[in-house]
């Protein structure tokens, strides 16, 4: 049966390894029997990771977005949290959407299951 999936990284990118791991769980997740949807929503510190100044091969990401990006999964920086830390919308990521607050707030409450990283 599939499911809508939120992945949430809440963690700086640098230092541990929550990002490429939730990136990981995420790419699984959307290649799996079901082809679940798959939202990876950059939260909390974890707005740092979305930013286009991060080394993602460094980080092991690279590969990670490559393939959720195969499966249709889309990948979200919440703008209040981005706020809250002064990152301008103009340091995230290409491939990265910038949400509302209350986009990212409906995003994870109309989810089937979440994911926290």
């Amino acid at each position: 049966m599939k499911r809508d999936v939120v992945v949430l990284l809440t963690r700086a990118p640098y230092g541990q390894v929550h990002i490429p791991e939730g990136l990981r769980a995420a790419r699984g997740v959307a290649a799996g029997f079901d082809m679940h949807d798959v939202t990876v929503i950059f939260t909390q510190d974890g707005v740092y990771g979305a930013r286009d100044a991060v080394d993602r091969d460094a980080l092991n990401m690279a590969g990670h977005v490559a393939d959720l990006a195969e499966q249709d999964g889309q990948m979200v920086a919440d703008g209040a949290a981005m706020a809250e830390r002064d990152v301008d919308e103009a340091e995230i990521a290409d491939d990265v959407m910038v949400w509302s607050d209350d986009r990212v707030t409906a995003r994870i409450r109309d989810a089937d299951r979440t994911l926290d990283f």
